[in-house]
């Protein structure tokens, strides 16, 4: 009688284990890859379709985000852009076209493959075909590498991986800081600074040239007289 107890306990301490682990959840695999986001009222949505399925309208947003994620939208963090449409858009798209907002948020440190330093992050306008769709906008401005249908890197990062597991890794960095994006003014209003000097420069050198040339002609003609 003893022993029968006995052999149930044991069997039951036994089966203790058994039923810790098949209720413990299983861990979700992290990846370091580019998740797509489209915005819903300003707020914003991860698609649960590819780019390539994601056709924007004209003056809508879309959005890219380089982190280390899961499978689960809850596991990801979207893009930090918050501005306007107009901000980056502020001409209306030729008939025929449409503008779309292209969100290019490069992520931060933390999940940088490496620790390399991401590129600063972008917001551009794409001005593409009406029926294009969100992986032809995202490649009519930024480069874009896609491998098997699955893009890989924008802007040139990383120049090399794509969705690559991150092996060991528990959860994902929960550090998000604020960013400021390079936008079309941004670039517009540098191109204009950059560009002030050398024209002043060049009408400067091409104003000596004449002085000098017209010299030399005076002196020729002075000689044959």
């Amino acid at each position: 009688m003893f022993q029968r107890k006995l052999l149930a306990l044991i069997a039951g301490l036994l089966a203790v284990p058994m039923v810790l682990l098949a209720a413990a959840p299983a861990q979700a695999d992290l990846y370091r890859y580019w998740s797509f986001w489209t915005q819903d009222s300003g707020s914003w949505v991860m698609a649960e379709t590819g780019p390539a399925d994601v056709v924007p309208a004209d003056g809508e947003v879309t959005g890219w985000r380089y982190a280390v994620g899961g499978v689960e939208v809850s596991s990801n963090r979207p893009p930090r852009w918050s501005g306007q449409v107009d901000q980056v858009c502020p001409e209306a798209a030729p008939e025929g076209q449409k503008n779309v907002v292209v969100v290019i948020d490069t992520g931060t440190e933390a999940d940088s493959p490496d620790g390399s330093t991401p590129p600063s992050p972008e917001a551009l306008c794409a001005t593409v075909a009406a029926d294009a769709n969100a992986l032809q906008t995202v490649q009519a401005v930024a480069s874009t590498r896609v491998e098997d249908g699955l893009v890989c890197g924008i802007l040139d990062y990383p120049q090399t991986g794509c969705a690559d597991t991150i092996a060991g890794a528990s959860a994902a960095p929960t550090e998000n800081p604020p960013v400021d994006f390079v936008t079309p003014t941004d670039v517009t209003t540098a191109g204009a600074s950059d560009s002030d000097g050398v024209p002043m420069t060049l009408i400067a050198l091409g104003g000596l040239a004449v002085v000098v040339a017209v010299a030399a002609v005076f002196i020729a003609r002075a000689r044959r007289n």
